[in-house]
């Protein structure tokens, strides 16, 4: 991340630029917040295949996107972008709730978003037979434990997880879970049933009813093309490196994966 002279947090009115790509939940996520917010800023949409100079100075740590540039200082990484917005302008809509103690309980479930759930579903995708199955079970297993929470535990009678209007947590379960859709139409597996999951279910259907939602989300039949180009990328490589593995000596360390599959780890 870029470092400027002075310490000192750059004056909220100082101009907002952002780095994303139109197919990114982690770019909606911040595209939504800012509009949540009402801030205005500066859009610099990235080719993940072959990414500006600028991106890569602004993000030498993961050379992703999203980024926020703030007053000309640079802040990677959507979820703490979505909690340095509400620091920066606490006088706009909070994504945050007052008590420290659901502070913490939101935090805790985007964790779990990005390192349980969001997984599952990407595995799902790019994945075929019994491996795709295991992966299924994972995400009913993954949603389960969310319906709970929706049923019996924190979020118990809140429309949305932030209560009667959306927070940090609908946004970044929600600007992920519109995939769950266009993967169903691709892919012909069904992750979200309204019977099993009848809590979630009604969360998404409220979620991306909102006006700010359908501004942010891409139209569906560009996600879907874009996201039928994706699997069947995926799907090559995964075949290509199954067929190399087959007469390469096994090892304990993963080969890594060819440049042209970073533009799916971006999404």
């Amino acid at each position: 991340m870029e470092k400027t002279s002075e310490n000192a947090i750059p004056p909220a009115a100082s101009p907002l630029m952002l780095f994303g790509s139109w197919a990114s939940s982690y770019t909606h996520r911040v595209q939504l917040a800012l509009r949540l917010k009402g801030l205005e800023y500066d859009y610099v949409e990235e080719d993940l295949g072959n990414k500006s100079d600028e991106l890569l100075r602004h993000n030498p740590v993961h050379k992703k996107v999203p980024v926020l540039v703030h007053g000309g200082r640079a802040l990677p990484e959507s979820v703490i972008i979505l909690q340095y917005l509400d620091d920066a302008w606490p006088e706009t809509r909070p994504l945050l709730p007052a008590d420290a103690f659901d502070r913490a309980l939101a935090r805790f479930w985007c964790h779990f978003a990005d390192d349980k759930l969001g997984p599952a579903v990407g595995a799902v995708f790019a994945s075929t037979g019994e491996g795709q199955e295991a992966a299924v079970r994972q995400v009913h297993e993954n949603l389960a434990l969310i319906e709970s929470e929706l049923r019996d535990g924190a979020f118990r009678g809140r429309r949305f997880f932030g209560g009667d209007e959306v927070g940090l947590l609908d946004v970044v379960l929600g600007c992920g879970s519109y995939w769950l859709a266009v993967f169903e139409e691709v892919t012909g597996v069904r992750l979200v049933d309204a019977d099993a999951f009848p809590r979630f279910h009604a969360w998404l259907r409220d979620f991306e009813a909102l006006d700010e939602v359908r501004e942010t989300i891409p139209a569906v039949d560009r996600l879907l093309e874009y996201a039928r180009g994706l699997r069947h990328m995926l799907l090559g490589l995964a075949g290509a490196g199954a067929g190399a593995g087959a007469d390469a000596p096994s090892t304990d360390a993963p080969a890594a994966p060819p440049a042209s599959a970073d533009i799916a780890v971006d999404i």
